[in-house]
């Protein structure tokens, strides 16, 4: 899935011993019992289906909790004569590190040929988790989308600003991101504002942009309530999206309800996205289920794969409706 993911993909490394530390580190994540604020956890889930790995999606509970959290913040200068009755609006781009510390959801990769429902599942469950163990994770929450980038791996954005400081092309640091120190960035990148107007043209219509392979998830975020704000990445000036957590439609719908489990559906069951609240056994599924009198009723095959007996409790919440195309 690193592999197949590319270069777009920064929080699932290409690199065997980068990928066994982010699993080590998120085995003792979901171990720990995290009380007050998030540290340096970060959590790995994956989608299985028919008894294979088909997808991969993390949560970072503190961005940049080792070493800051660089991103473009953007923003409008304001340049005037009162002597030539001149007044410009200049768009420009200020490195900081404004997001450190924020929850982070990233590492998203689903299979092609699953359906919507399984990578719907994937992203979701992550916010059910959230839900179930709200003490570990802060207010806000960021997404970063993959920028734009051609054929051969090559960013007009990286190519417009970054090549000129490290001399190195984007795939060479995006790898050099991944098993080096972030702190390279602030070491080499210019620190003062970079005026927009003065890029190339092809640079300047990738900001804020998203890589067309990443529209479903972005749909989900989108839907979410997640939006573009005033950042964007570094490297590719691809959309940093932000939300309050607790604002999430999944956060806002979950419920917490006890389960009875028959074999024998009701005929008013709907498909819904369904979890236990376990950390270190974390599960989550999509399957029918009827909710009556507060209870929660799914099949005995769904309760065994959420590891429930026949009165435990879960958290659900419905499909999500109305795909529409993901802009930033």
């Amino acid at each position: 899935m690193a592999v197949v993911s590319g270069i777009s993909v920064t929080s699932l490394p290409n690199h065997r011993d980068k990928l066994f530390e982010r699993i080590q580190q998120s085995v003792s994540s979901f171990e720990h019992e995290a009380i007050g604020d998030s540290g340096c956890e970060y959590y790995m889930f994956v989608l299985e289906s028919a008894g294979e790995v088909v997808g991969t999606a993390s949560i970072n509970a503190s961005a940049g909790s080792d070493e800051p959290f660089y991103s473009y913040r953007s923003e409008t200068f304001v340049h005037a004569s009162r002597a030539l009755q001149v007044n410009n609006r200049v768009h420009v781009l200020n490195m900081c590190h404004d997001l450190t510390g924020m929850v982070q959801l990233c590492g998203f990769y689903v299979d092609p040929a699953q359906p919507p429902v399984a990578a719907e599942l994937l992203s979701r469950a992550r916010l059910l988790f959230i839900g179930a163990q709200r003490q570990r994770f802060g207010r806000r929450i960021i997404a970063e989308m993959p920028g734009l980038h051609d054929a051969a791996g090559q960013s007009p954005f990286w190519d417009a600003i970054g090549r000129r400081f490290f001399n190195m092309d984007f795939l060479q640091v995006e790898q050099a991101f991944v098993s080096r120190s972030k702190t390279f960035i602030a070491e080499l990148m210019p620190s003062y504002p970079i005026y927009v107007p003065l890029l190339p043209d092809e640079a300047q219509h990738v900001i804020g942009q998203i890589h067309p392979d990443f529209e479903l998830p972005c749909q989900f975020l989108s839907r979410e309530g997640f939006e573009a704000d005033n950042y964007i990445d570094i490297f590719d000036g691809g959309a940093v999206l932000t939300a309050e957590l607790d604002r999430l439609y999944t956060m806002e719908h979950q419920r917490q309800l006890p389960i009875k489990v028959s074999a024998n559906l009701p005929a008013a069951a709907v498909t819904c996205l369904v979890s236990n609240q376990k950390s270190g056994d974390f599960a989550a599924t999509a399957t029918r289920v009827a909710v009556q009198d507060g209870v929660v009723i799914p099949g005995p095959e769904a309760a065994s794969m959420l590891g429930l007996n026949r009165d435990g409790r879960v958290r659900m919440v419905g499909l999500q409706q109305d795909a529409g195309r993901c802009s930033a």
